[in-house]
């Protein structure tokens, strides 16, 4: 099993930035005959607006700017039913993955909003709208800081329930090791989606173990040089549209996707600053939350993964599933990382499973036989 893991962590990747600074190599390579026709074009594709930032749009009830523990400001938007209070039901709260932003949750948001829940959302630090802060503080661990802030400005009382994609999921684990007290007392259930605790390397390009290695270390460097010439890395993305689109599909999705929705995805994924991707690399690299998974064990948990996921391959999830025997393990064949979107349907129903979970008794057996069973394979 240990070896099995070791190749699982190896075999993994951290998410769809690793494109970009592929992309980014592969783009100079052509931008010989770009020229300058490439630095005018680069402009169409420029990230500006709102609109171009979450790109499947969404109304919001409210919207909030949530100062993290650090003092960076993050955006937070609210759905609320008319008359909700803290009694009369959960809340849920979609935190997104790498490169992403809250826009790539539209399919459950909406879904979530029209059956009555309350729904937060949000950009993640130097993702999306939110404010871009030191790059020092582009952790997991700040990251789970990040989500108690947002439950503290907007879902101060009440059960809440987390809904966590990719890196989104890892948030969730980081805040639920930090904060036990809380996780015990008001988190009615997670929703971990195409994530992995991690444990070993979780870079892959497909360039071999040593290469991808390499790539994760100097990406900080190298992507926040690169970053810090926007001209260059316009003409660069103007030049390599094709490029993207290949990427965002073999990264993202597990079947054929239109170009509507590759190009809506590349926005997202391009449109993060490098230096940011380069940030986060090292973190994804060398992520190991493992040791705060028993604080879920008395939480309802649902483990989603998309069958043809490269970035985090089912066994990630197995793993997951191991370590929280009483969770609801789901894998969708046919499908790759961003799943939601990808084949929103199954994915929401079972979010609504998990907010359909019975508690009470039930509940409580089930936690008792998985903490029973976490306790025996650490003894």
């Amino acid at each position: 099993m240990e070896q099995q893991r070791n190749t699982m962590g190896r075999s993994a990747a951290t998410g769809l930035g690793l494109a970009a600074a592929a992309a980014g190599g592969i783009a100079i390579a052509g931008a010989g005959w770009a020229g300058r026709s490439a630095v005018r074009r680069s402009r169409a594709y420029a990230v500006t607006g709102r609109d171009r930032v979450h790109v499947f749009p969404f109304v919001a009830d409210k919207e909030v700017a949530v100062p993290a523990s650090d003092g960076l400001v993050l955006h937070a938007e609210i759905n609320e039913p008319e008359g909700w209070t803290p009694d009369t039901g959960s809340t849920v709260v979609l935190v997104h993955g790498f490169v992403l932003n809250l826009s790539s949750w539209v399919h459950q948001r909406r879904a979530l909003v029209d059956a009555g829940y309350r729904v937060v959302c949000y950009d993640q630090r130097n993702h999306g709208i939110s404010e871009v802060g030191d790059l020092a503080h582009c952790t997991i661990d700040q990251l789970g800081k990040d989500l108690r802030a947002i439950l503290d400005a907007t879902t101060p009382e009440g059960q809440i329930v987390l809904v966590g994609h990719s890196m989104g999921g890892m948030t969730i684990m980081s805040f639920a090791g930090r904060y036990p007290e809380l996780t015990r007392d008001r988190l009615a259930g997670a929703a971990l989606i195409a994530t992995s605790a991690g444990g070993d390397s979780l870079v892959q390009l497909g360039l071999g173990a040593t290469f991808d290695r390499i790539i994760a270390k100097l990406g900080p460097g190298f992507l926040g040089g690169l970053g810090k010439r926007e001209g260059v890395w316009g003409s660069l993305r103007a030049a390599g549209r094709a490029v993207e689109n290949h990427f965002v599909q073999k990264y993202a999705f597990g079947t054929e996707m239109p170009r509507e929705m590759l190009r809506a995805v590349a926005t997202m994924v391009f449109g993060t600053r490098l230096d940011t991707i380069g940030a986060f690399l090292p973190q994804l690299d060398e992520l190991d939350v493992r040791e705060t998974l028993p604080g879920l064990v008395e939480t309802p948990v649902l483990i989603v993964a998309g069958s043809k996921d490269v970035l985090t391959p089912p066994p990630h999830s197995e793993a997951l599933a191991e370590a929280l025997p009483a969770a609801e393990h789901i894998v969708v064949p046919g499908v790759g990382h961003l799943l939601q979107l990808e084949r929103p349907g199954p994915v929401t129903e079972a979010v609504f499973g998990l907010l359909e979970r019975p508690r009470g008794v039930d509940a409580e057996r089930d936690a008792q036989r998985a903490k029973a069973a976490v306790t025996e394979r650490s003894a």
